[in-house]
């Protein structure tokens, strides 16, 4: 394996627009408002001409970039097959942050891997299967992204999503209230009219176990796949009496940092299933020890969020169910996803195919070529070791 002679670290902006406003109502095209979201990328370049890089997508936050340079130095003249060292070293430095910036690191790392050994980063892992079946993540309603905001409307784009081949269909619901979110389920799951598994995700926007419990009688009533991080807190003990009195299977921990963290919570008995993320959880590496500890546990093991890495992650995990391909919107597509690829890899409905399933990138490494004269031209900073 080939040695590391230069770390770069890449900021870059990322301009979502906002085309409805709050009740999912279009905008004037002269009227409509932006966000610029900042995001970062790390690019490897090794002895023997072979590069790594990852770009981050959606989940890692921009704060994450300071964990990212305070780690990027001390990988120059080590082998890009040290990534159980590197990742515990940056395990124990990084031990009083959340750690969020050695996964992008990681990602980088395995990408190298891949491309010295001419293989993709699912082979390296150990490939279980070659197609992921796939659910449609929705953007959140009312979040001025997209058109989703009514009931009505999540009934419509699950009748939308059962047409395009989709196998599952997962909420962001209206963020308004236990009432909305009940209303918007029950109405997808009158879309879906039993031809997919459907799921909600509140995330955390719940302030009371007396809301949560009362959409997990929802979840129960329309028979959802999974219910996901209904309450604002991530308690053990308050998520236990949830799935004492909720039938539908309870998903945890994507707001838990820490590998050690996410298994005590199953431990403690305050999830069904964990969620992991090469993003947040300290990369590939951090995925599949998750993934391992679920089932030695005998549970199931959720890749949070969409990208080329947690794709490979998926086709090396055997305990998992669905790939999360999102977030979608019936208009907008994929708003908060950045065209930052020259080749033909999409997270959108472009994706799926006719098995309700999207595949794996078959090149070495990630297998996706990136664009980074899109990167550079939405530059704001540049930082390089070596």
């Amino acid at each position: 394996m080939p040695t590391i002679e230069q770390v770069e670290v890449l900021e870059y902006e990322h301009t979502v627009s906002f085309r409805y406003d709050g009740d999912g109502v279009r905008l004037r095209d002269d009227v409509v408002p932006t966000r610029t979201t900042q995001r970062f990328a790390v690019r490897l370049r090794c002895s023997d001409g072979v590069e790594g890089a990852y770009v981050v997508l959606w989940s890692a936050p921009p704060y994450a970039v300071r964990q990212v340079t305070a780690l990027a130095g001390s990988l120059v003249g080590m082998d890009v097959a040290q990534r159980e060292l590197i990742w515990d070293r940056a395990n124990r430095m990084l031990g009083k942050t959340d750690r969020i910036g050695v996964g992008a690191i990681d990602i980088a790392l395995w990408d190298a891997a891949g491309r010295a050994a001419g293989v993709p980063i699912a082979d390296l892992l150990g490939r279980y299967r070659d197609r992921l079946p796939a659910y449609c993540s929705t953007v959140g309603g009312g979040h001025g992204l997209g058109a989703l905001a009514s009931a009505d409307s999540y009934r419509a784009y699950a009748e939308q999503c059962v047409k395009d081949g989709f196998l599952a269909y997962k909420i962001h619901g209206p963020g308004t209230g236990v009432r909305a979110e009940i209303a918007a389920l029950e109405a997808s799951a009158e879309g879906a009219a039993g031809r997919m598994d459907v799921m909600t995700d509140p995330g955390k926007s719940l302030r009371t176990l007396a809301d949560a419990l009362s959409l997990g009688r929802a979840c129960d009533d329309v028979g959802a796949y999974w219910w996901e991080d209904p309450m604002r807190d991530d308690a053990a003990f308050g998520h236990r009496i949830l799935r004492q009195r909720v039938r539908t299977p309870l998903l945890m921990t994507e707001f838990v940092r820490g590998l050690e963290q996410r298994v005590a919570v199953a431990l403690e008995g305050g999830t069904d299933f964990l969620r992991s993320d090469p993003e947040l959880d300290m990369g590939i590496t951090g995925v599949m020890k998750t993934a391992h500890a679920a089932e030695a546990l005998g549970i199931d093991l959720e890749v949070h969020a969409s990208g080329p890495a947690q794709r490979h992650c998926m086709a090396a995990i055997r305990n998992t169910n669905y790939y999360e391909l999102g977030l979608l919107d019936p208009e907008t597509g994929n708003p908060l996803h950045p065209p930052v690829y020259t080749d033909d890899y999409a997270e959108d409905v472009t994706a799926l195919g006719p098995d309700g399933c999207v595949g794996v990138p078959a090149g070495p490494g990630l297998g996706v070529s990136y664009d980074w004269d899109y990167i550079e031209a939405h530059l704001t900073d540049r930082a390089v070791f070596t």
